[in-house]
């Protein structure tokens, strides 16, 4: 027996005509086998597309994950600056605080003041309250929308650390805030020790005492007497007993030639019946630096050296004041 063939017969409607393909059976199987690879062929690469995209999604996926903890740590890096930047401000303006309490605790004992005094008010007037006695609120330069980049995102833990670095920061800047309000205070109490007029201008006998009724010359009556006599040889140096600046330098009928300084927060202090002057009007002077001599220049009956103490003007006793020596 001959073997068998399959014909197929394909009709074309448009042509009028039939065409014909004769098939062995092995002709048929290898193509039955052709298209089932090549459907098990399509089928794999539809799968290997498959994967590729999910591996593509994956990848996409890791690197979105990889931005966002690159972003996290860069936030992180920043708030640590941040900072170290605050602790270092912060260890500065402390050892400027500790410095500064120094200079007040040694200016306190070599003046012998148990407690600095307020700076002296004009008569009449109530002291206004400072704005540093005020309690202050300070923000902390770290902002609240710094502490997250895709907060939604953020684990907890991760919340919970940047707030803990957001808080560290607040206490800090805090710290730094009141560390800063000390050394204010203590800076304005250093001014006020700085201009109380405490050393002798010159060593010597209190020949008259302040409020003594003394006989005025130019009135004619009597007046009490608005400073202290200090006796001391003709030509004994006369220091400045604060830092201050001169205001007067010249010569004035009644105390000759006088100076008088001005040393800030309400006091001045006057120099009267000197032999010579070596200090002019604006000249910025410190404590021991020597202003003058002494001599008799003015209303006089010897050689002494006229002092008084002013508040804003008005003449206090100067001696509770003397508590320095060169």
């Amino acid at each position: 027996m001959g073997r068998k063939h399959y014909t197929v017969l394909v009709f074309s409607q448009q042509a009028a005509r039939v065409k014909k393909f004769i098939f062995s059976p092995l002709t048929l199987k290898v193509g039955a086998a052709a298209l089932i690879l090549l459907f098990i062929f399509s089928g794999y690469l539809f799968y290997d597309y498959i994967s590729h995209q999910k591996k593509t999604f994956d990848l996409k996926e890791i690197r979105n994950e990889l931005s966002f903890q690159q972003a996290e740590i860069q936030s992180f890096l920043e708030k640590i600056t941040l900072l170290e930047e605050q602790l270092t401000r912060l260890k500065l303006v402390e050892e400027q605080v500790k410095n500064g309490l120094k200079e007040v605790q040694e200016l306190k004992k070599e003046k012998k003041v148990k407690k600095v005094p307020p700076p002296p008010r004009l008569p009449g007037k109530t002291p206004k309250r400072s704005e540093s006695s005020k309690p202050k609120h300070y923000s902390s330069p770290l902002r609240g929308k710094e502490v997250s980049i895709l907060e939604k995102e953020r684990p907890e833990s991760v919340s919970r650390l940047h707030l803990d670095l957001l808080e560290l920061s607040k206490e800090v800047f805090q710290r730094e805030q009141n560390l800063k309000e000390l050394k204010e205070s203590l800076h304005a109490q250093k001014s006020v020790l700085l201009s109380i007029p405490s050393l002798w201008p010159v060593i010597g006998r209190i020949t008259s005492a302040f409020g003594e009724t003394r006989f005025s010359p130019s009135s004619g009556g009597t007046r009490p007497h608005q400073g202290i006599d200090i006796a001391a040889p003709t030509g004994t140096p006369i220091v400045a007993p604060a830092d201050g600046v001169v205001i007067i330098a010249g010569r004035e009928a009644q105390y000759g030639h006088l100076v008088s300084i001005d040393h800030g927060h309400g006091y001045t202090t006057r120099y009267g019946h000197l032999k010579d002057i070596r200090v002019k009007p604006g000249d910025r002077v410190h404590a021991g630096q020597i202003l003058g001599t002494v001599g008799t220049s003015g209303n006089t009956t010897g050689p002494h050296l006229h002092y008084e103490v002013r508040i804003h003007g008005r003449p206090v006793n100067p001696f509770p004041y003397l508590t320095q020596t060169l």
